[in-house]
């Protein structure tokens, strides 16, 4: 009976040492809280904050990826016909910017703003000059482009100094880099058929020794939202944005929700297209500013005022809100401010500006969901 006692002991003795040894081993791999840790942290979730990877260069009017270095260079900006007769435009797609303003006889012209011409192409068909646009120009420190002028216009670009490239007056080597496109010549009256090409804008910059850094004291008129997030531009929603600019020109922007652009349409629903590939014009941001407008001698021109304070929308990404703007010198900053006071913040992207006289803000409408357009 002692044997059996005994026995019962020692396995008891050797059970107990084993589990011992069991739980030390647990205790080792169980690290030691030294209070830096996260308690009862979730599994999968980490504290270390990622950086944002920036692409090595960026376009900075659109925020988005460039292939060379365009930070602090100045971009150019282009004359363009928008009259129907001369539609469609080529190259109009290339550009980062694009304003839209009145000129005589109720019709528009376009400013095309590029970064970076010189991949673009073709561009045109170009037309001539007034004094507003080359405020507009003024408004990103852009080399003015043009095929002639009013005599308001020309005379403002000697007196402002605006590096320009002329194809009608010429001035260095500008009337080299100018043609008539001959397909447009068979349908078309000669004032709608003068076009040029990205690459020789920028020949032609080089060879006039013309400023390629912005100016001093420069500023773009808006921010971009951080790298890879969008911003809400408002809550009141903008699906289908339309603007009678005048009784000839009456302009939609649809919203896609997939891709989260704004496509163009003009001339009542039918779509804005590049000749030159085929594609319709789209808009990550439609901007529209009010400005007073009014005729100024017998052919009707337009006198845009572009300085002092005004009012307008930002249209993005399905909605809109109330903006300000302000300018001190027709050859200064423009800003752009919301409803206190900051510099408004715009999604990455293109955008269209839209200058619009005062007296059709009411007619806008954000949801135009009944206006017939073109498939």
């Amino acid at each position: 009976m002692k044997n059996y006692i005994r026995l019962a002991a020692f396995i008891l003795s050797v059970i107990m040492l084993l589990s011992a040894a069991a739980c030390g081993k647990k205790q080792e791999e169980v690290p030691e809280n030294t209070g830096n840790e996260t308690q009862n942290e979730p599994m999968g979730e980490t504290n270390i904050e990622l950086e944002q990877i920036l692409p090595e260069h960026l376009n900075p009017l659109t925020g988005l990826e460039a292939e060379g270095e365009l930070e602090g260079k100045r971009p150019v900006s282009v004359m363009l016909n928008n009259i129907h007769e001369a539609l469609p435009q080529v190259g109009i797609s290339g550009a980062d910017v694009l304003f839209e303003c009145l000129a005589e006889g109720s019709i528009t012209r376009l400013l095309g703003v590029f970064a970076d011409p010189t991949d673009v192409g073709v561009i045109g068909s170009i037309r001539s000059s007034r004094p507003y646009y080359l405020d507009f120009a003024q408004m990103f420190d852009a080399v003015y482009v043009h095929a002639g002028g009013s005599e308001d216009a020309y005379s403002q670009i000697a007196s402002r100094n605006i590096d320009h490239i002329d194809g009608v007056r010429g001035g260095g080597d500008s009337l080299g880099i100018f043609y008539r496109d001959q397909e447009r010549l068979k349908t078309m009256n000669l004032e709608h058929t003068m076009m040029t090409q990205g690459e020789n804008i920028v020949y032609t910059i080089e060879n006039n020794k013309y400023r390629t850094e912005l100016r001093e004291g420069f500023e773009y008129p808006f921010e971009f939202a951080a790298y890879g997030e969008s911003v809400k531009v408002g809550d009141d929603s903008a699906t289908h944005v339309y603007i009678p600019i005048s009784s000839y020109q009456l302009v939609d922007y649809v919203y896609d929700e997939e891709a989260k652009i704004y496509y163009r349409y003009q001339y009542n629903g039918k779509k804005h297209i590049d000749g030159g590939n085929g594609e319709q014009l789209s808009f990550k941001n439609v901007i529209v500013l009010f400005c007073e407008t009014a005729p100024y001698d017998t052919y009707g021109r337009l006198k845009v005022t572009t300085t002092g304070t005004g009012n307008g929308y930002l249209i993005s990404e399905g909605k809109y809100k109330a903006i300000n703007w302000s300018r001190d010198d027709i050859d200064g900053n423009l800003t752009l401010t919301d409803a206190n006071g900051e510099r408004i913040v715009v999604n990455r992207g293109k955008t269209f500006i839209n200058i619009c006289t005062p007296y059709i803000e009411e007619s806008i409408e954000f949801n135009a969901t009944d206006r017939a357009l073109a498939e």
